[in-house]
């Protein structure tokens, strides 16, 4: 007995001795075992010459079954003892068990032997492996995008398997199948892409065909979620009867996190807000302007509110949802209508935790800033404010820069500051605007947003906060950016210069300055606190979170982008600190 190749031979019995004419046959047993299902499997099986003398072979017959001997090798000459090997093909027909025989015969002179060759072979069942039975999809936003991946294994011993296609998405799905060739042990994985186009469920299943059995069906599930992460309601051109507009009502989802009111006038007159109520009858404003909402007068020709403006209980949304409106009026100046619409933040459950913030950063022509992208201080200045609000889960995300032509833009007056920020009229997306100068109100003030809270608007003259950039100090600078960032987001001062503070209930009451009882450190450690507080990196409460994260001009963070922000990975070194000096914020709190 010996292997040929994969080939176990194995002697059968047979009958012997001499005389004229035919001798018992003998029976020779062969065994491929497993072998492949997609091409033919050669092999050779050697055979001892049974007589006693040079003898020639023979076939006798046909095939046997599935295994022919190799073509030209039949009839051929033996030599006494000798072996004589023969090559023979095995053609699948399909899986499992197969058997034949093959009958030959030697022939010396007078004498012949048959010699019966049985043969079996087991063919392998070409399977694929569906590692992904089910993809589900997680509940994501209209417009966003999530990529699972499906895959599939050939999990064959020898048989290489080819997945032919994948059968058709609906809309809102992509994939990267290719057709491919799978050898035994490979997997191929194909990355599918779920971006709705509008809300709802699906629930269905896609195949992969491969050519050798039944079609390989994956069950996907995705949904989109129920709501949307913000939606405007454009009142358009509004008229004034007596300097008043109507009711204006916009409904409210129950996963909202605020509603902000904008107007705007296109003339130097002051919109205010005469009225606002919410679901059920609460008032959060009253015509006698007494209610509990804070709100602060229009500012070159633009208004802007947002409920909840505090983490105060009296004014938050109603939970639940429901129909809100309010009545705008003049305060001040002429005009006969105003440019009015309403935009609902919207977060999954009511729950605002984390945010991002893009922002739009124009730089004056004297800081001689070439590559805004890549120069020191500047990044040191943009990761210092990350710092700052990843404390409360709000991250920085996308940064566009915009140079400044006007040299007039270097030094910047009271006069000029409307016009600075109606430049934000040039940015290609509607984000945080930051002013960049080298000196900002006669040099008295480090810094000064233009209102509180901010609308979500570019090109107006309340658009932005500018900061004077002229410090080696980059922290600082920093600093002082988060500051007029949180005013615009709708931050008051936790102390003010007077001694009075915030309407956030969580913020320690420190003294206008030094320390007390309560802030043991100057300011209490606030980023808001009226004056520059130091080196330590300042910080802001749950309570003013409440506020920041619900503003407008912050963004869910995409899926997979939770935790340090894309700026805060490729950190720069930050600058040394000095002191500066107190009293840089400009922004006066206007309220009624």
């Amino acid at each position: 007995m010996k292997w040929v190749g994969f080939l176990l031979l194995a002697a059968a019995c047979g009958g012997g001795g001499g005389g004229v004419g035919p001798l018992a046959a003998i029976e020779q047993g062969v065994v491929l075992g497993l072998v492949r299902a997609d091409v033919p499997t050669p092999f050779n099986v050697d055979i001892l010459n049974p007589l006693e003398a040079d003898a020639a072979v023979e076939e006798l017959g046909g095939p046997g079954g599935p295994f022919a001997p190799g073509v030209g090798l039949l009839p051929g000459i033996v030599a006494e003892g000798e072996e004589f090997s023969l090559r023979v093909e095995f053609t699948p027909t399909g899986p499992g068990a197969h058997a034949g025989e093959i009958h030959l015969r030697f022939v010396a002179g007078k004498k012949e032997r048959e010699v019966v060759l049985k043969l079996a072979a087991t063919v392998e069942t070409p399977t694929l492996m569906l590692l992904t039975p089910t993809l589900a999809f997680p509940p994501t936003l209209v417009g966003e995008q999530v990529t699972l991946d499906a895959r599939v294994r050939n999990s064959n011993v020898l048989t290489p398997v080819a997945v032919t296609a994948m059968s058709a998405f609906p809309a809102g799905f992509t994939s990267t199948f290719q057709p491919r060739t799978l050898f035994p042990g490979d997997t191929i994985t194909v990355r599918v892409t779920y971006e709705p186009l509008s809300t709802g469920d699906h629930d269905f299943f896609v195949s992969f065909a491969n050519g050798v059995g039944a079609a390989l069906n994956m069950r996907v599930t995705a949904g989109s979620a129920t709501w949307v992460p913000e939606q405007v309601t454009d009142f358009g051109t509004v008229p004034l009867t007596n300097g008043e507009t109507d009711w204006l009502e916009v409904e409210v989802p129950p996963d909202a996190i605020s509603l902000s009111i904008e107007a705007r006038t296109f003339s130097a007159a002051t919109p205010g807000l005469l009225a606002f109520e919410g679901p059920g009858g609460k008032i959060y404003e009253n015509e006698q302007a007494t209610g509990l909402f804070l709100w602060t007068p229009g500012s070159e020709g633009v208004f802007s509110a947002t409920l909840p403006e505090s983490d105060v209980p009296a004014v938050q949304l109603v939970p639940g949802g429901g129909t809100y409106r309010f009545r705008l009026f003049l305060w001040g100046g002429s005009a006969s209508s105003f440019d009015v619409r309403a935009i609902v933040e919207n977060r999954l459950g009511a729950v605002a935790d984390e945010g991002a913030i893009d922002l739009n950063v124009f730089l004056a022509p004297g800081l001689s800033i070439a590559s805004p992208s890549t120069d020191t201080k500047l990044q040191a200045v943009l990761l210092r404010v990350d710092d700052i609000f990843q404390q409360i889960g709000l991250q920085l995300g996308d940064v566009d820069y915009y140079q400044l032509a006007d040299a007039a833009y270097n030094s910047v007056s009271g006069g000029e500051f409307a016009q600075l920020l109606e430049e934000s009229s040039v940015a290609s997306s509607v984000r945080m605007n930051v002013f960049f100068v080298q000196s900002s109100l006669g040099g008295g003030t480090l810094g000064v947003a233009a209102t509180l809270p901010g609308p979500k608007l570019n090109g107006t003259g309340v658009s932005g906060v500018m900061v004077d950039y002229d410090f080696d100090n980059a922290a600082a600078v920093g600093q002082v950016t988060a500051h007029e960032i949180g005013h615009y987001l709708g931050l008051y001062h936790t102390t003010e210069s007077d001694g009075s503070h915030d309407i956030i209930l969580d913020t320690a009451e420190c003294p206008a300055s030094g320390t007390n009882a309560v802030c043991t450190t100057p300011g209490g450690g606030y980023v808001m606190h009226w004056q520059y507080i130091g080196q330590t990196l300042p910080g802001l409460s749950a309570g003013q979170a409440h506020v920041v994260l619900a503003h407008p001009l912050v963004d869910p963070v995409p899926p997979g982008l939770s935790g340090l922000s894309a700026l805060a990975q490729k950190r720069v070194p930050e600058l040394a600190y000095v002191e500066l000096p107190p009293g840089f914020c400009g922004t006066c709190a206007k309220h009624k």
